[in-house]
């Protein structure tokens, strides 16, 4: 492609030049890339230019002059030049579909998959983007970040729209929305699900990461949105928000709404009333919090045109999602695995299996390493106080020792549910502990992990998954 099609606002000196790709990635250019100088990141991708001019870079695209012989472009904001010229190269694929995107700190997987349900009942083929994979048709490919690199993003839909695909629904985290991976997209729907600690060490504090989320609400983002009337922060979006928003809950005056919620572990039950528009809600997922994920699903489908019998039924028909309330039933006890890795989270899970459990409750946890240290504490207590008993162990410790996270976390246990919780750095050890200990009619609850399938270790993924490990130790008669 031409220079001038992919970057519109470069010179005419350079319109011509000849590009062969996009890239951010010095390790990554080839003979003709257009290399861009991505700044606010872990490095600064300006200290790389010199290296993609070696290897063969058409042209440099910069925030500032750098060090280079080729051409370079000064732009005022190399991440969203960087994002609108990945959309281009592969022919605005966003443009011909429809986009579906959610951002929140909890629910955002499995409000996506419910949505994609309802839009495949309304008579759409839809894609998913987000923290499992990317998926469309038969094909799946892991995901290695919640929302992927622009590149990554706009060859994916690249792909689903040669594939057939329509509807596109997709999970936009806040580090995406601060480091502008969707600049250029303009999403048919969007929705907000909720806001909790998370990630504070990128975003220092909870006000830049509440509103890094909030940047998907402006008109230059989303046609139009669903937001959470129950969350502080949601409501801040609908009093400041300048685009058309429905809100959902179930505690304050919402467009959407929830009563008479009944749960068990099969699932839950409730009336909705969308804009007056009344019905059943039937899911597979238990949790009050699978109310809140189904009723922002149910609302962005709604301001998309869907019917209300086509929103009941994707509902109603998706049974699973991979790594969120997924149940194990042992002999005697039941386990559950879910991806809670934040202390709102961790309560959620722990209280909603208090709803319906008939004995103990046992906890298996742990945090994540080079991650915000501010939320161990945090879920300590959460686990502490909302569980019969609590085993801390590694999550991913990446470059820290299992023990300092361990110890962080224990910080925040009250004294007096001291007795009430041990620790095992080793996560298999962990696990294989809490069923042991587990008696009749317990509940086991494996969290932080979900359907990761790996532990990363100094540097290295090693193969893992909780639950193919737990359903291992069952079948080996080794857990009595």
């Amino acid at each position: 492609m031409k220079l001038k099609e992919v970057l519109p606002e470069c010179s005419e000196q350079w319109g011509e030049l000849e590009i062969s790709d996009v890239c951010h990635e010095s390790d990554k250019v080839r003979q003709g890339s257009l290399f861009f100088c991505l700044a606010g990141g872990k490095a600064d991708g300006h200290d790389f230019a010199s290296d993609a001019e070696k290897k063969g870079a058409a042209a440099i695209v910069c925030q500032k002059k750098v060090n280079v012989s080729c051409p370079q472009l000064l732009v005022q904001n190399t991440r969203q030049a960087f994002a609108r010229a990945a959309a281009a190269f592969c022919g605005n694929p966003a443009r011909k579909l429809k986009m579906f995107g959610i951002t929140g700190t909890n629910g955002k997987t499995t409000t996506s998959y419910i949505l994609a349900e309802i839009l495949a009942a309304a008579g759409e083929r839809v894609g998913l983007i987000g923290t499992n994979c990317i998926r469309y048709n038969s094909v799946c490919i892991p995901a290695t970040l919640t929302t992927p690199d622009p590149m990554t993003l706009h060859t994916a839909l690249k792909d689903m729209l040669s594939a057939g695909i329509t509807a596109v629904v997709m999970e936009v985290s806040a580090h995406a929305l601060a480091l502008d991976k969707t600049a250029g997209i303009l999403f048919d729907a969007a929705g907000f699900t909720n806001v909790s600690q998370d990630h504070l060490d990128f975003f220092g504090n909870m006000q830049a990461y509440a509103d890094a989320k909030m940047r998907l609400f402006r008109p230059s983002c989303a046609k139009c949105a669903a937001v959470n009337v129950d969350d502080e922060t949601g409501q801040k979006i609908l009093r400041e928000g300048a685009i058309p928003m429905a809100g959902y809950g179930r505690n304050n005056p919402a467009d959407v709404f929830g009563i008479d919620l009944r749960m068990s572990a099969e699932g839950l039950r409730y009336i909705i009333n969308i804009e007056d528009d009344i019905g059943e809600v039937k899911f597979a997922l238990p949790g009050s919090f699978n109310m809140y994920n189904t009723l922002c699903a149910a609302a962005m489908a709604h301001l998309a045109g869907v019917k209300t019998n086509d929103i009941l039924r994707g509902i109603r028909s998706l049974k699973r999602v991979d790594g969120r309330f997924n149940v194990i039933s042992a002999e005697n006890f039941t386990v559950i695995v879910d991806f809670a890795h934040t202390d709102d989270g961790l309560r959620n899970i722990i209280t909603s299996v208090r709803e319906f459990a008939t004995a103990r409750i046992l906890t298996v946890f742990g945090c994540g390493g080079n991650r915000d240290k501010t939320k161990r504490a945090a879920m300590g207590r959460v686990a502490a106080e909302c569980s019969d008993f609590t085993v801390v162990t590694a999550d991913n410790p990446r470059d820290e020792d299992p023990e300092d996270i361990i110890r962080d976390i224990m910080r925040g246990v009250p004294p007096e549910r001291a007795h009430c919780v041990t620790t095992e750095p080793n996560r298999e050890k962990a696990i294989a502990y809490a069923l042991r200990t587990a008696q009749k009619g317990d509940v086991v609850i494996v969290a932080g992990k979900g359907a990761e399938r790996y532990q990363e270790i100094k540097g290295v993924k090693y193969a893992y998954n909780d639950e193919e490990y737990i359903m291992r130790l069952l079948q080996s008669g080794s857990i009595s």
